[in-house]
C-alpha cells in the first residue's frame, strides 16, 4: 500500500494585506445574497420579531464561527478547510472536507432564485424561474471566457453595494409604521418560541461569513494579529445593516404583506420613488446577488483542482479550454446549481438542505481547530486571545451544538426524501473519503504556519 503524504509549504514573507483590506475582505464576504432572500420567510416563522431573530441570529452566528476566528489569531492559514483540516485532523478528515465541496454549489442555487425574482421586477415578461436560468447560465459563460470583469471591479461594487444598504437602511428606520417594538402585539413573536428559533437558524446563515477572511493568511501583512481583529469588527456592521433592514422590511407595511415574501421589494416600493427604487433595486439586492453568485465558480474551482493534484479526484477534470479556464469543474458546479432551480425547490428548501450536508464538515473543522494546542503547542501559548486549551474546548463545543442545532433544524424543515438524500449522500462521500485515505496514494500540500516570521518582525 502506498503512504499518504502530508507535506506542508514552506511559510512565505508577509503579504501585503493591512488590517482595512482584509476588514473590506470580510465584509464582502458577509454582505450579500442572503440579507435580501431570507427576511420575508424569516418573517412568516415569527411575526414583527424577524429584527429580533436576526440580532439572535448574528450573535450565535458569531460564537458558532468563533473557533475559526480563534485559529486565524494563533496560526498563519492559507489554503482554506481542507488545507488546515488535514494539518490538524489528518487525510481521512481532509477528504470529507474534499467531497463536501462537491456539493455545497447548492446553496447557489438559492442566490439564483433570488436574481430571478428581482430581474423579473425589470424584466416581467419572463418568469423569474427562467431568468434565474438565464442568469446562472450568463456567469457560467463570462468564467469559461476567462472575464475577469467582477474581480477588477470587485472594490468598487462592494463600497456601491454597502453605500446603498446603509442610505436605505437609515431612511427606511424614518419611515417606520408598524407596532415592530410592541413586544405584546398579536404580530410580535407569531409561532412562539419555536417560530422565532426558526427564524434566527435560517437566517444565521447569512450572518457569519466574515470569518473567510482567516484563509487569507498568505497575503495578510500581520495575520495573527490584523485578521480576527478583522473579523470581530464585522460583527457590530452586522448589527447596524441585517438588523435595521430586518426592522425597515418588517416595519413599513402590514404584517400579511410582507410575512413570506421573497424579497424585501415590497417595503421598498412602498417608500421609494419610482426611479430611486429601480436604482435601489440594481445597486442594492441585484449587486448583492450577482457579485455572491459569481464567486461560487472560483470557489469550487480551487479546492476540486487541488483535490484531483492530491489524488482525490481523477485528474481529468482538470482539462481547460483556450482561455485556461477548467470548463468539466465549471460544467459540474453549473449542474448542482440548476437542478433544484429545476426541480422547482424554494430558497427556503435549498437553504435548509445546505444546512443538513454543511454539517459535517462544519463540524470536521471545528473539531481540527481543537487540535491546534497539541499540533501547535508553542502557537497555541500565544494566542492572541490568551485563551486556555480548556476555553478553546468550550467554543468548539458551543460551535458544534450550534451547527447540530441547525442540522437538526433543516432535517425537521425539508420534505423526508430530501432530508434522507442529503444524510446519504453525506456519508457516501464520508465512507469514500475513508476508503481512499486507507487506500494510500494521497499526497497533500497544507498551508498552516507558527507565526514565526511575524514574530521576528
Amino acid at each position: 500500500m502506498t503512504k499518504n503524504i502530508i507535506k506542508n509549504k514552506p511559510e512565505p514573507a508577509p503579504g501585503i494585506l493591512k488590517r482595512s483590506d482584509l476588514f473590506a475582505i470580510a465584509v464582502g464576504g458577509v454582505i450579500g445574497s442572503g440579507m435580501v432572500t431570507l427576511i420575508g420567510p424569516a418573517m412568516a416563522y415569527t411575526g414583527y420579531s424577524v429584527w429580533l431573530a436576526y440580532l439572535v441570529a448574528i450573535i450565535m452566528g458569531f460564537f458558532m464561527v468563533f473557533p475559526y476566528i480563534i485559529l486565524g489569531g494563533t496560526l498563519r492559514v492559507a489554503g482554506g478547510p481542507y488545507s488546515v483540516v488535514t494539518n490538524l485532523a489528518g487525510v481521512s478528515a481532509g477528504g470529507l472536507i474534499t467531497y463536501s465541496k462537491l456539493v455545497m454549489p447548492i446553496l447557489n442555487s438559492s442566490f439564483a432564485l433570488a436574481l430571478g425574482l428581482y430581474l423579473n421586477v425589470l424584466i416581467p415578461s419572463l418568469s423569474a424561474k427562467t431568468l434565474a436560468i438565464a442568469g446562472t447560465v450568463v456567469l457560467f459563460v463570462l468564467n469559461l471566457m476567462g472575464v475577469d470583469i467582477f474581480a477588477k471591479v470587485s472594490k468598487i461594487m462592494s463600497t456601491i453595494l454597502l453605500c446603498t444598504m446603509v442610505l436605505y437602511v437609515i431612511f427606511g428606520l424614518t419611515q417606520i409604521r408598524q407596532p415592530i417594538f410592541d413586544f405584546s402585539g398579536v404580530q410580535m413573536f407569531t409561532g412562539g418560541f419555536k417560530g422565532f428559533m426558526l427564524a434566527a437558524l435560517l437566517l444565521i446563515n447569512s450572518a457569519n461569513g466574515y470569518f473567510g477572511v482567516i484563509w487569507y493568511g498568505k497575503d495578510a501583512k500581520n495575520a495573527t494579529k490584523d485578521v480576527p481583529v478583522a473579523s470581530v469588527s464585522c460583527v457590530p456592521c452586522l448589527l447596524f445593516i441585517y438588523v435595521g433592514l430586518a426592522m425597515v422590511t418588517g416595519g413599513i407595511l402590514p404584517h400579511d404583506e410582507v410575512a413570506g415574501a421573497p424579497t424585501i421589494l415590497p417595503a421598498a416600493q412602498a417608500i421609494l420613488p419610482s426611479a430611486v427604487y429601480k436604482l435601489f433595486l440594481i445597486g442594492g439586492p441585484i449587486m448583492a446577488i450577482i457579485t455572491t453568485q459569481n464567486g461560487v465558480f472560483n470557489d469550487v474551482r480551487y479546492p476540486i483542482t487541488q483535490a484531483a493534484n492530491d489524488g482525490w479526484l481523477p485528474k481529468k477534470i482538470l482539462k481547460t479550454n483556450r482561455k485556461g479556464m477548467p470548463y468539466l469543474i465549471y460544467t459540474y458546479t453549473l449542474i448542482v446549481i440548476l437542478l433544484p432551480i429545476i426541480c422547482d425547490m424554494s430558497i427556503v428548501t435549498i437553504t435548509n438542505i445546505f444546512q443538513v450536508i454543511s454539517f459535517f464538515m462544519n463540524v470536521t473543522v471545528v473539531y481540527a481547530i481543537s487540535q491546534v494546542p497539541k499540533k501547535y503547542p508553542e502557537a497555541w501559548k500565544n494566542n492572541k486571545f490568551h485563551l486556555k486549551t480548556q476555553m478553546l474546548y468550550v467554543f468548539c463545543g458551543i460551535s458544534i451544538l450550534i451547527y447540530t442545532t441547525i442540522f437538526i433544524k433543516g432535517i425537521l424543515s425539508v420534505k423526508p426524501i430530501y432530508a434522507a438524500s442529503a444524510v446519504v449522500i453525506m456519508v457516501c462521500l464520508i465512507v469514500l473519503g475513508i476508503y481512499l485515505s486507507k487506500r494510500g496514494g494521497i499526497q497533500v500540500e497544507t498551508s498552516v504556519w507558527p507565526p514565526k516570521t511575524e514574530e521576528e518582525k
